[in-house]
């Protein structure tokens, strides 16, 4: 099982340059639990639902190249950047279970706590920069926390509460196996990401960042969309396409920063 070692490895013994490790790290023998769930995900991904799939690549190519550099930036081990693959399809107006929202599906008691603002003018889960920011921070945090980046990345997605006590409980276990599945959902997903030919599908290099060049402007006041459009020659539709975490045709009657087309 070349592929799902491969990336374990990079997952457990990758050092942030800006994280120090843990002098303990999670048992990888706990990668023979998950080869066979990771095999039923990359069927699961390849023949059994390729075409939503696909939809979930074709998304990722607007972002990816943003949350790699900002993952880089902050010594993420960049495998990582494709868990919005399965958090939320690497759509930032994603809603989940829970009033989870976002390309990171943050809850809004920790959007917040990483700097997220969320009123009745913006919730900036929904911003692809902003959120990814935040997700990083978070990340990096679970890993000081756990001293692993599986178990990081388990309490990602479960909590940390919840995963800390599983693992006091019975720590010779290791991770139950709903986790183990997230977690080889995960590699599997990244895996044919990382090489999307490979797997039959057809990498589109034609959508790659549409968003990345923008220029920005401030408003200090609540200014409708329609108005910032004609002002500076685009449409309404590329002003939401860029500031997705506005949840209304106008800007908050706040300073905030709004992303135009550079055109």
């Amino acid at each position: 099982m070349k592929s799902v070692t491969a990336l374990l490895l990079l997952l457990f013994f990758w050092t942030p340059m800006n994280v120090v490790a843990s002098d303990e790290l999670h048992s990888i023998k706990q990668t023979e639990s998950i080869n066979k769930l990771y095999e039923q995900a990359l069927e699961f991904f390849t023949l059994k639902t390729p075409r939503e799939f696909e939809k979930r690549l074709n998304n990722s190519y607007r972002y990816i190249g943003l949350i790699t550099d900002i993952f880089f930036e902050r010594g993420i081990p960049l495998d990582i950047a494709y868990l919005p693959l399965i958090e939320s399809e690497f759509s930032p107006h994603s809603v989940g279970p829970g009033d989870t929202v976002g390309l990171w599906q943050f809850v809004k008691i920790t959007a917040r706590q990483y700097g997220l603002r969320i009123d009745n003018y913006v919730d900036e889960r929904k911003d692809p920069i902003k959120s990814t920011y935040a997700a990083a921070d978070y990340l990096s945090e679970l890993y000081l926390k756990f001293g692993a980046w599986d178990i990081a990345l388990a309490a990602y997605n479960a909590g940390e509460g919840k995963v800390m006590h599983m693992l006091n409980k019975s720590p010779s276990l290791g991770l139950p196996t709903v986790l183990n599945r997230y977690l080889a959902y995960f590699m599997a997903a990244s895996t044919v990401a990382q090489d999307p030919e490979r797997y039959g599908f057809e990498a589109d290099d034609e959508i790659g960042n549409k968003d990345e060049y923008y220029r920005s402007v401030t408003t200090g006041t609540v200014t409708s969309l329609k108005k910032l459009a004609k002002k500076f020659n685009t449409t309404v539709a590329a002003i939401k396409q860029l500031n997705p975490a506005l949840l209304a045709d106008k800007t908050p009657p706040y300073p905030y920063l709004i992303r135009l087309p550079n055109n």
